[in-house]
């Protein structure tokens, strides 16, 4: 028998949203709307693409492992010493790099309820004990996570804004909260939808990491906003001392060549981001309005998505919009069985959503 261990054993896998490929295959269907990932339902920019296609003719050389001129590039992007900035392969990378330099057997991390099933995966990987502290109106319970803490307290992760439910934790919250996490506790502020956020109190963390806050790590991604889901590259943010010891346990060509490239085109593109954050804000209030009009429940949201609650099970509105040729992401896993999640797209999916919603709605009474 193979030595498989127990703890691993008993992990359940994250399941990704349905493919756009898969769909087509089972159903037949050759035109398919996928509104399930999050993604950018613009792609990426035009700039990424032309720095992508020169930086093919080099991948049968290895990767700038430091990052050099995207280190430099991100550093000037966001006004910070580059030694406060680790790139990974997507941000996920880097909640591993956190399982694996700090956690033990028997250890504990804290996160929430309904938050991204990544945190309690990796804590079960490590052996570690995940405590997921229930949420006060779909939005993190910061004070039930002090409470939470133990000595065995290694880790605490914070998705701000959340993933599914698309609610933030507050500048003023997030304030009085890191004065009382003690000092063995590292806390991880996951901002991958950061980019979306248009609320005034939304807190700055960039701003507590140039200031040394030694227990702390904000993660990024260019997953979203900027369209390059497929590359699989984020960041991290930490103290100094915090990047080295990353360093120490990184791979060494973690992040591609093409990858590197790709960002450093992309930052330089503001007319693609600023559409991407006009689509996203213009689709939130579409979404309103006609949810409304249809009698749903949904929760406003600061990211580039929209959780909302179906009058009936919430898988069943997905296989039914599967048949159809769109695709959402259900979310029992997030025992949320009557809700569904849906991705801002351009208008014309946006609208072929609410029509398709509409017409389940009207065969249910």
């Amino acid at each position: 028998m193979l030595p498989f261990k127990p703890h691993i054993q008993s992990i359940k896998p994250y399941e990704p949203g349905k493919p756009i490929k898969e769909l087509q295959r089972e159903y037949g269907i050759r035109h398919v709307i996928k509104l399930a990932s999050n993604e950018n339902p613009l792609g990426p920019s035009g700039k990424a693409i032309s720095a992508m296609r020169k930086a093919i003719r080099e991948v049968h050389l290895y990767p700038e492992g430091s990052c050099y001129y995207l280190l430099d590039r991100l550093a000037k992007e966001l006004d910070i010493d580059p030694g406060h900035i680790l790139f990974g392969n997507g941000s996920n990378e880097i909640i591993e790099l956190l399982a694996r330099g700090f956690l033990s057997e028997g250890d504990e991390v804290i996160s929430s309820e309904m938050t991204f099933l990544v945190y309690p995966i990796l804590s079960q990987v490590c052996g570690a004990k995940f405590k997921a502290v229930p949420m006060k109106d779909h939005r993190y319970d910061l004070e039930g996570i002090l409470r939470a803490i133990t000595p065995r307290t290694k880790l605490i992760f914070i998705a701000n804004p959340n993933n599914p439910t698309g609610t933030y934790v507050t500048a003023a919250e997030v304030e009085e909260f890191l004065s009382k996490v003690p000092e063995h506790v590292v806390v991880c502020f996951d901002e991958a939808y950061v980019d979306f956020v248009d609320a005034e109190d939304f807190p700055k963390m960039l701003e507590y990491v140039k200031s040394g806050k030694p227990n702390l790590v904000v993660l990024r991604t260019f997953s979203k906003a900027y369209g390059l889901a497929g590359l699989r590259i984020g960041y991290g943010l930490a103290s100094k001392e915090m990047i080295q010891y990353f360093h120490k346990i990184r791979q060494p060509f973690n992040v591609n060549s093409v990858a590197q490239a790709a960002v450093v085109a992309a930052l330089d593109d503001t007319f693609f981001l600023w559409r991407t954050k006009w689509l996203v804000v213009r689709g939130r209030k579409f979404f309103y309005r006609k949810l409304k009009k249809l009698g749903l429940e949904y929760l406003p949201s600061q990211s580039n998505f929209i959780l909302i609650r179906m009058k009936t099970d919430g898988y069943e509105v997905y296989q039914y919009l599967l048949r159809q040729g769109m695709i959402v992401r259900p979310m029992n896993a997030y025992q949320l069985p009557d809700w569904i999640r849906v991705t801002i797209g351009r208008r014309s999916q946006n609208v072929q959503l609410i029509r398709l919603l509409k017409g389940y709605l009207e065969k249910k009474t």
